[in-house]
């Protein structure tokens, strides 16, 4: 019991972590958000009165992509996803871990796996060197980004999985 304990606090602060962590970065997506808005605005006032930016079309994709991969985290924190748990409530709370356990696994074992083809992709990329088409920016950073939310998801997932773990042991 004593050895649980100890265990239950370390996941406590790790928890803490990744939560402070994941807020952060939903700020940096919110950021990204608002420079998306003016990024758009921007060019559509301008393609009315003069000409467009130049590469927009890539500025979009490549805050978009940080924008998802940076609010993942905080939207599993939050529980902003869709959960089935009209069916898992009604099981006892030992079921309820198990379960939990089961499928924090099986996501964690998804996003490790992103995580990790992310970071090999951008590795090859950024060897190669290849550019967006039209401004000319290099892949490999936004694909880092995105590396980087999926890794921050998976140790969201973690926490979640330990704590249904628990949950199952303790019943």
């Amino acid at each position: 019991m004593k050895c649980l304990r100890e265990v239950l606090r370390q996941v406590a602060f790790f928890d803490r972590v990744v939560r402070l962590l994941s807020k952060f970065c939903d700020q940096i997506a919110q950021a990204g958000v608002f420079a998306l808005f003016l990024l758009i605005f921007g060019n559509i006032l301008l393609r009315r009165f003069w000409k467009p930016f130049f590469g927009t079309y890539d500025y979009v994709c490549f805050l978009t992509a940080i924008v998802v991969a940076f609010a993942l985290a905080n939207c599993a924190v939050q529980r902003g996803h869709t959960q089935v748990e009209l069916l898992v409530t009604r099981f006892s709370q030992r079921v309820q871990g198990i379960i939990g356990s089961i499928t924090g696994i099986l996501s964690l074992g998804l996003f490790s796996l992103a995580t990790w083809r992310c970071i090999a992709l951008a590795n090859d990329m950024r060897r190669m060197g290849e550019l967006s088409m039209t401004a000319l920016l290099p892949f490999h950073p936004y694909i880092y980004a995105v590396a980087f939310g999926c890794a921050l998801l998976s140790l969201v997932i973690l926490v979640d999985l330990i704590k249904s773990l628990v949950q199952a042991v303790k019943g």
